[in-house]
């Protein structure tokens, strides 16, 4: 079945126009009241995906069929078929499943007064989830937490030298609980990710997304067996598939913000918390320096700029596809929410740290007046 999107209901047009004159072997079977009906209503098919960016998006996924099949619905739909067999059997993997499923259990405990059939869901069945609460002609902030994943493939797990727990302390554990409230709350699109960064790191380079011995300061012996090419193509696919996501989602929406949100291990010298500002154009520096005296007023100093990570790749990317998005990066040292020997997380300085992360962005410029460009 074709998706239908903007580019294909046009060309249908052409097709059912009764202002076609020559008749051609497929426009000539169809009467002129009929095609007249039929061009009506595509006509109002075109105005309802131009002003709707969800239909837009959809549309575009499935047209390119680069993600091969989704799932697409309200986030109170897949809470509530959380565990019927095609929603368990939709994943790549079990384990897939269980940590979508633990964070819509997650979601509906924590947001108990939101609507949950406002909020749209479009899920990969390599874990790649995107949250919709875009709120037209608002605010509205694209976030990312895309190194929160903890899932590995069975069969790159069992070459790797390095265990589940061992990788845990690397991974930006949850990252989706502490960030969440930005979307939820205020508006926006989300994109989570199951998959961890062990297995695909989609804030590299595509030649540098699966990591080597040593590729990395805190990586120093990772795999015990080489993977297969054939493992390795299918790893870079979860890479394309990522990248194809966001191109369409930036092409489909409008956002004021877009918002590459991280965790990092605590070492020392490292801050309580680190804005990485290095793709940011300058025009939207004194919104961050806004952000940064409201962390420090909350409690969190020290603050830094770019220390330790600037901004990575991601943010690279997309300031090369879109030189005037207001893109940045942030990073909270685990030590404010992580035991001290990094192995559970601690559920009331999690929500702490959510309310004040959601506080500071409530944007007031002193002395200026700084309105949102939108892309």
């Amino acid at each position: 079945m074709v998706a239908i999107n903007g580019k294909n209901i046009r060309n249908m047009l052409k097709t059912v126009s009764p202002l076609l004159i020559k008749p051609t072997p497929t426009s000539i079977t169809i009467g002129l009241s009929k095609r007249f009906f039929l061009f009506t209503l595509i006509n109002k098919a075109i105005r309802t995906i131009e002003e709707d960016p969800y239909l837009n998006f959809i549309s575009l996924l499935k047209n390119y069929k680069i993600l091969g099949r989704i799932l697409y619905g309200t986030v109170h739909e897949f809470y509530r078929d959380r565990n019927k067999l095609y929603f368990k059997h939709f994943f790549v993997e079990p384990d897939v499943w269980k940590l979508v499923k633990a964070d819509l259990e997650w979601l509906n405990k924590e947001y108990p007064k939101l609507d949950f059939n406002d909020i749209k869901m479009t899920i990969t069945k390599r874990g790649v989830i995107i949250y919709d609460n875009y709120k037209k002609d608002s605010f509205n902030l694209l976030l990312m937490t895309i190194h929160g994943g903890t899932w590995v493939p069975k069969n790159i797990q069992k070459k790797m030298e390095m265990s589940p727990e061992q990788r845990y302390k690397e991974e930006d554990v949850d990252t989706n609980k502490i960030y969440s409230r930005l979307v939820m709350e205020k508006g926006g699109i989300w994109i989570d990710n199951k998959m961890s960064r062990f297995a695909c790191d989609f804030n590299r380079h595509i030649s540098r997304c699966i990591y080597e011995d040593g590729s990395e300061s805190w990586v120093n012996k990772l795999w015990k067996e080489k993977l297969t090419q054939l493992e390795i193509e299918k790893i870079k696919q979860s890479y394309k598939e990522f990248y194809f996501t966001l191109s369409k989602l930036v092409n489909s929406y409008r956002f004021n913000i877009i918002f590459d949100a991280h965790s990092m291990k605590n070492i020392d010298d490292r801050p309580k918390m680190s804005f990485g500002t290095q793709h940011i154009p300058k025009f939207y520096i004194p919104i961050v320096k806004s952000m940064h005296r409201k962390l420090v007023n909350l409690g969190y100093a020290p603050v830094s700029f770019n220390k330790p990570y600037k901004g990575g790749y991601i943010l690279e990317w997309l300031s090369t596809m879109f030189p005037n998005l207001f893109i940045f990066s942030m990073e909270i040292n685990k030590k404010l929410y992580m035991t001290k020997n990094s192995k559970n997380s601690i559920k009331k300085k999690i929500k702490e740290l959510s309310k004040c992360v959601s506080q500071i962005f409530d944007i007031e410029i002193e002395g200026d007046e700084v309105e949102f460009r939108k892309h």
